[in-house]
């Protein structure tokens, strides 16, 4: 069985990115987790609270800098613009795909045995070109969005035949249950 992680970076202290971190500091999956974003004001409030939200863990929660996040084991990109209304998938990927691409050269050199995790949407094509820009093998660059897009498929297409969305014979997984 493979040593737990010990240093993840989360590359954006926006709402996924703290619900990450807090998620990883309930199931004591890092012994330090490392946030980074360019708004330095709300990155520290997320420390300071992820922190405070860390008493019975052994989880070190700080802000870092790019060069610090790219020599991490795990390295979460969460970083993105949000989707306007009405703007597709596609017209957010010109937007994203600059901000992957200033993250990625600020954290330059990456450690090369180092996992990357893309959660910025669209998240396959972003995952893609994360690998490129990257240099890191494939098989450590690896996307998020699959589950959720095929979540959001079939409440679509539930709704649009008024079918259920949990029809016979599919398996839901349980709830993660905390200790």
């Amino acid at each position: 069985m493979a040593s737990t992680p010990n240093r993840v970076a989360i590359i954006g202290a926006g709402s996924v990115g703290s619900d990450i971190a807090f998620a990883l500091i309930l199931r004591r999956l890092a012994a330090e987790i490392v946030l980074v974003d360019v708004d330095t004001v709300r990155c520290h409030a997320q420390v300071q609270d992820l922190s405070d939200g860390a008493f019975l863990s052994s989880t070190r929660v700080c802000e870092g800098s790019f060069k610090e996040a790219s020599q991490c084991d795990i390295i979460v990109i969460t970083a993105g613009a949000k989707q306007r209304p009405g703007e597709s998938r596609t017209d957010l990927l010109g937007r994203n795909m600059s901000i992957l691409k200033a993250v990625l050269d600020d954290m330059k050199p990456l450690r090369p045995d180092a996992i990357l995790l893309i959660v910025a949407n669209p998240v396959d094509i972003l995952t893609f070109f994360a690998q490129q820009m990257s240099g890191l093998p494939r098989r450590q660059v690896i996307g998020t969005g699959t589950f959720l897009d095929t979540a959001r498929l079939r409440i679509f297409l539930a709704e649009e035949t008024q079918a259920s969305q949990h029809p016979a014979g599919v398996v839901t997984p349980p709830p993660i249950l905390l200790n």
